[in-house]
């Protein structure tokens, strides 16, 4: 990973800061409440701001959005990473969800 060397607090940060935003992502898609903390973002900016620059040209972050007033960390981060903060998945047509999916299996029976 550029620039190539990495201390081993920095390349463990790295990993958590992964985790951590993908952990978002699969919550907010699932419609779950967010597992970010503000304390675990000021925490994750930091090594956020270390490595993301040298990888964006890379491809494997997206450009930062721009931040926008009232944001708390949580935005912060997420807006740096290129995350809108206010996302939300949009919810699966009614013949798709879970339990009416379950209702028409047992009906099948």
């Amino acid at each position: 990973m550029p620039p190539h060397k990495m201390s081993p607090w920095s390349g463990s940060a790295a990993c958590g800061l992964d985790a951590a935003v993908h952990a978002w992502d699969i919550a907010v898609a699932t419609g779950r409440p967010s597992p970010l903390t503000s304390e675990s973002a000021r925490l994750l900016l930091g090594i956020a701001r270390e490595i993301v620059e040298p990888l964006r040209p890379r491809g494997a972050y997206v450009a930062a959005l721009p931040p926008e007033q009232g944001d708390d960390d949580v935005a912060v981060l997420l807006r740096y990473l290129g995350r809108d903060p206010r996302w939300k998945a949009p919810q699966a047509p009614r013949s798709l969800r879970g339990d009416q999916a379950t209702t028409a299996v047992r009906h099948s029976d």
